[in-house]
């Protein structure tokens, strides 16, 4: 009788044994988890602190300029090189595909308040004409280093911002990320197209009619306080339209109106150069100048005084 007891005892000792063996490995994964999220996070942390990438220039403390730069895509029009050529000036861009003006004043006031003031801020000002809403996510590769870039994401992407809270590894899956891997051993000046517009393109083009430039007024409220933290630390505002494809620009029916109401709202003269340039094969597609025509827009605007 003792002998059946003691053996029931021993099975149901054994059988609380291997359940709780099957439940531990649900927080030790967990723990795996979390370790390896957080190492990973920490590894491609450093890996972008090595890059040689513009967002990073900024928050490493290698960013200060005479002459900043700001835009989309086509503020990359405004080739850095060509720029230092003519004026012996330190320049620096923070022009990126696709950004829009709130998130390039997230990045400004974040300038403002680790530099010296620039003596030049030129802004190109076709960044007010749409949010580009998919971009901003992209730069969660920079939230441990601007509380100003938490504060925007947290506002415009909440999901993103709290998912990089859950996992660092989340902060580096983007665009971005790849660009400043792709700059690791090389200097992202360079950064310009390159191309011709190609022969099919350039004929599509003389069919284009009645395409319009629309205001953000967010967007255009960004550009103005953009534009008041410039003066207010003492930097001299430049706003500049870059040139169009000559057959997108006589197409482009409205924007004498988008630049007017930007000219009311900062009582800044706009420099419009979106027909400066009417060689199609100083462009590299309907938006964009290649580096050819870029080193005849930075001849021209040297003339004008632009830069000085």
């Amino acid at each position: 009788m003792l002998t059946t007891v003691k053996h029931k005892y021993e099975l149901g000792i054994t059988s609380v044994v291997k359940s709780t063996n099957k439940w531990l490995w649900i927080p030790a994964f967990l723990i795996v988890l979390v370790v390896g999220d957080r190492l990973g996070g920490f590894l491609l942390k450093k890996i972008t602190e090595h890059s040689q990438f513009r967002f990073t220039s900024l928050y490493q403390d290698e960013a200060a300029c005479d002459i900043l730069l700001v835009g989309n895509s086509r503020g990359l029009s405004f080739y850095q090189p060509f720029i230092e050529n003519v004026t012996n000036k330190n320049v620096f861009s923070l022009a990126y595909n696709g950004m829009a003006a709130n998130l390039a004043e997230v990045f400004i006031k974040d300038y403002y308040n680790k530099y010296q003031a620039p003596k030049k801020l030129i802004l190109e000002i076709t960044f007010a004409d749409r949010t580009n809403k998919e971009l901003i996510p992209a730069f969660a590769t920079y939230l441990p280093y601007s509380k100003n870039l938490q504060s925007f994401i947290k506002q415009k992407e909440r999901k993103t911002y709290f998912g990089t809270k859950l996992s660092h590894l989340l902060r580096y899956n983007s665009e971005v990320f790849q660009r400043a891997v792709r700059h690791l051993n090389r200097s992202d000046k360079l950064w310009l197209t390159d191309r011709r517009i190609s022969a099919a393109m350039l004929a599509e083009s003389e069919n284009l009619e009645n395409i319009s430039i629309d205001l953000i007024p967010e967007l255009e409220t960004s550009l103005v306080r953009i534009v008041k933290l410039a003066q207010k630390n003492g930097t001299k505002v430049e706003l500049v339209v870059a040139p169009f494809l000559p057959s997108y620009g006589s197409a482009l029916y409205n924007l004498n109106t988008y630049i007017k109401s930007i000219e009311d709202k900062t009582q800044l003269k706009v420099h419009n150069y979106a027909h400066a340039i009417k060689d199609p094969l100083l462009f590299g597609d309907y938006f964009h100048i290649n580096i050819f025509g870029s080193e005849k827009l930075v001849e021209i605007m040297n003339k004008e005084g632009i830069f000085q």
